[in-house]
Parts: C-alpha cells; sequence; structure tokens
C-alpha cells in the first residue's frame, strides 16, 4: 500500500489538483457537485491556465463533472478555443521544422505537447502547450540550429562558446519571426543528470503519430516517461501539475514496459529523480492504484550521492552549483577542461548577455556556487 505523504510547500491547491486528476483511473480526488462562486471559479481558471492544463478545466466542464454557470462555461470555452487556435499554429510549426530537417537528413524525435497529446490523452485536446521541443542528436545539433536559423529563428541565447550545447548543453531555445518558441534539445536537463542521461538509449523503440497526414517521430513510453519525470523534479523549482498528469497518463495507459524502462533509468543513474517523481505524482493526485512502478518508487531509497545531486535542483538551485555538478558528472578530463574553459572565459557575445566582464562572472559564479551548495 501506498504510504501517505504529509502535505509540503509543493502542494498545489486542491481544486486545482482536482481538475489536474480529471479522469485518471484510481484518483481519489473530487470535484464539487455545486457551481462555485464567480470569483473563486475566476481564480481556479487562472490558476489553471498557469499550470498548464486548461484543457482539463474544459473537459470537466463538457462532461459534467464540474457543475458551471453559463458565464463561467463560456468563460472556459473562450478560453480553450483560445489555447486551441494557439495549439494548431505550434503543430503547424512542427510540421514546417520536420519537413526542414528531413530535408537537410537531421534525425529527430517530438518531445513533449504535440507527442503526449496525440499519443498519451485520450483527447488531444486535454493537453495543450505553448512552445515546440525536440530532441535532435549530438552529431546533427549544429547542422539542426543552422537550418532554423536559415529559417528566419533567431537564437534567444549565445552558447558560450562554439559546439558547447552539441557537447555540453541541455538545448537552445530558437524564436522565429512570429515570436513563437522552438526548443532543441540534446538533453532533458542541465546539470550532473543532464551529463548522465542515456541519450543514444532514447533514440530506441521510437513510436510514431500521424499529424496532418504527416508521420512523427517521437519517444518511447519509457522515454516519455522518463522525461516527464526530469521535468518534475529537475524542471521548475516548484514542480507544475501538467508533467506530473503527463506522468500518470503515461504510467496508467500500460504502454510503458518495466523492465526496459529500469535499464533506461539504470543506465542515466536516474532512479532517484524517477522515484521522487512518481511519489510526489501519486501524492499531488491521489492516485490509490498501486502499479510495479508506484510500488518499486514508494520502496526506494536514494543516496547520499544521489540526494548531492537532486539538491543541485532545488529550491536554492542556481546555474553556477549546477554548472559545478555537471563537471564532477563528465568523466573525460579533456571534456571536463573544455566545459570548464567556455564558462569560465566564454565569448564576449555570450558575456555581455550576462555581465559587463570576465571578472565580475568569476565572482558572480563563485557566490551562486556557495549559495547553490549551503
Amino acid at each position: 500500500m501506498i504510504a501517505v505523504v504529509q502535505p509540503s510547500s509543493t502542494d498545489h491547491d486542491p481544486l486545482v489538483r482536482a481538475v489536474a486528476a480529471h479522469g485518471l483511473a484510481g484518483t481519489m480526488l473530487d470535484l464539487p457537485d455545486q457551481p462555485l462562486d464567480d470569483p473563486r471559479f475566476l481564480r481556479l481558471h487562472q490558476r489553471v491556465r498557469a499550470q498548464r492544463i486548461s484543457g482539463l478545466l474544459w473537459a470537466t466542464v463538457l462532461d459534467g463533472s464540474l457543475p458551471v454557470s453559463t458565464a463561467q462555461a463560456e468563460r472556459a470555452e473562450e478560453g480553450h478555443v483560445q489555447l486551441l487556435g494557439a495549439t494548431l499554429v505550434l503543430e503547424d510549426l512542427l510540421l514546417q521544422t520536420v519537413a526542414a530537417w528531413q530535408a537537410e537528413g537531421v534525425p529527430y524525435r517530438a518531445l513533449k505537447g504535440p507527442a503526449l497529446a496525440h499519443l498519451d490523452y485520450p483527447d488531444p485536446g486535454h493537453r495543450v502547450f505553448g512552445d515546440i521541443d525536440l530532441l535532435v542528436p549530438s552529431t546533427h545539433y549544429d547542422r539542426a540550429v543552422a537550418v532554423l536559423v536559415a529559417r528566419g529563428c533567431a537564437r534567444r541565447y549565445p552558447e558560450p562558446r562554439p559546439g558547447f550545447d552539441r557537447r555540453f548543453g541541455k538545448g537552445a531555445c530558437l524564436v522565429t519571426e512570429d515570436g513563437l518558441e522552438i526548443d532543441v534539445h540534446r538533453s532533458f536537463t542541465m546539470g550532473p543528470y543532464g551529463e548522465r542521461l542515456a541519450v543514444d538509449l532514447l533514440w530506441e523503440h521510437p513510436t510514431p503519430f500521424p499529424l496532418a497526414g504527416t508521420t512523427i517521430e517521437a519517444l518511447s513510453p519509457e522515454g516519455r516517461f522518463l522525461h516527464a519525470a526530469y521535468h518534475i523534479v529537475l524542471g521548475d523549482r516548484r514542480p507544475r501539475l501538467s508533467p506530473m498528469r503527463d506522468l500518470a497518463q503515461i504510467a496508467l495507459g500500460g504502454t510503458v514496459d518495466w523492465p526496459r524502462l529500469r535499464a533506461l533509468m539504470s543506465a542515466s543513474e536516474g532512479e532517484a529523480v524517477v522515484a521522487r517523481a512518481v511519489r510526489t505524482t501519486w501524492q499531488q493526485l491521489a492516485i490509490a492504484d498501486v502499479l510495479a512502478i508506484s510500488a518499486w518508487a514508494e520502496s526506494y531509497r536514494e543516496g547520499e550521492r544521489e540526494s548531492a545531486a537532486l539538491a543541485l535542483y532545488g529550491a536554492r538551485s542556481t546555474y553556477a552549483a549546477r554548472s559545478f555538478g555537471t563537471v564532477r558528472a563528465i568523466r573525460a578530463w579533456r571534456d571536463r577542461a573544455r566545459y570548464v574553459a567556455a564558462l569560465v572565459l566564454p565569448e564576449q557575445a555570450y558575456l555581455a548577455e550576462r555581465h559587463r566582464g570576465h571578472r565580475e562572472r568569476l565572482r558572480t559564479g563563485f557566490t551562486q556556487i556557495m549559495r547553490g551548495s549551503s
């Protein structure tokens, strides 16, 4: 039986959690049986938008699980239609990006929003998203970015030195002329867990899905599950409910091969990340069902090395502290030297975005390392 986790500072509003859990088998969260007053509904509407689960709010209204007034139904529908319109624009951008990369021989895997919406949710409209995320292999990374730049996209931030992102970075955000964002990933995260991620294994067993007459390649169910777990634990300082719903949706969908997931976790040294993500999800969404993954997560005990690595992603974490932690995770001494050199003495274009000079950068970095490691 899953132990009850005591509420913490990461807990979300119970009503918002109930919306996030709507339709999940095994959830013990209930929605109100009477309409909310208008101020409370407005707060709910704002919070679900912030949590990126507006599609689920509309689902509760549409199927009658959440009683609402006529005005409230109109507000929920209007907000959902706006987000669906934005989603269609982003899906068109995904199609254009994939076509451009395929013409240049760039492999890819669609991540997060579009892939999850079409592969793991019963209705794609339940999973809205605000940008496009794609994974490309290190060997094709620079070419993938160059293709997008040639099509008018601009990098939001320069890389410290040429080739840094291809070898060490999580990825780069590129912005189209219309202000839409394409996140080109090499890994799931920065820091030690980004360096240890078994990226090569993520390319195995791809899952295709159709989109407007085109076949799009996504990660395997195990890869999608691992990415959701990393997003929960290593992403936002206060994890959103949307990746928790993603993780639960995949887990309860019955498509994950447990031995294959165990192998992927082990190769990535990510067991502690997944265990924390599953425990957090089961608690926040009040899922009573016990699966192999939830039983394993409840019994998992992380070691001191894992706890130290996870602390680099906590509420007090800093970019400099995670960067320092990455140095220890890089196995080859030559690569360590290149990584340190790129961050300590980056090119002027990168430096100008953040600091007035190398001396200020070093002083700020040292301060952040000490604060993030305390």
